[in-house]
């Protein structure tokens, strides 16, 4: 039987202490290295990563997002989404796992540099923080 001043909260909290780590269909695990190293979100399109393949062996790599997309993205949304929002981390790593995905690699050089967007970048952008 617990007594009744014992504390029953966790110490931390999981997102406290653990990043979140996606996983690709072909068995690559995918951290925010900003988040491992807690740090803030980075604010204008780099965003380095924690990549582990199948064969557990780790690189970091850096997404970088070219300036124009960003811009574009600010006029789709009338500046709702802009360069230090949540959607261009969610973006990055979206971009870094299809990659990953199609490739089975790393890409080369550990940069993934992003020039294009498609069709789900815009449709996602444009429901970006609404309800």
């Amino acid at each position: 039987m617990r007594s009744q001043s014992e504390n029953l909260m966790p110490e931390s909290s999981p997102a406290e202490t653990r990043p979140i780590e996606l996983l690709t269909d072909n068995g690559y695990s995918i951290w925010r290295l900003w988040e491992i190293n807690r740090e803030p979100l980075p604010a204008r399109g780099k965003y380095n990563f924690l990549v582990r393949s199948p064969q557990h062996l780790e690189h970091e790599i850096l997404v970088e997002i070219v300036d124009g997309l960003i811009a574009d993205i600010e006029l789709r949304t009338m500046r709702r989404v802009q360069s230090g929002s949540t959607y261009w981390s969610c973006f990055a790593e979206r971009h870094l796992s299809i990659y990953l995905w199609e490739n089975d690699d790393y890409p080369p050089g550990d940069k993934l540099d992003i020039a294009r967007l498609d069709p789900e970048d815009v449709m996602t952008a444009i429901r970006w923080g609404r309800a």
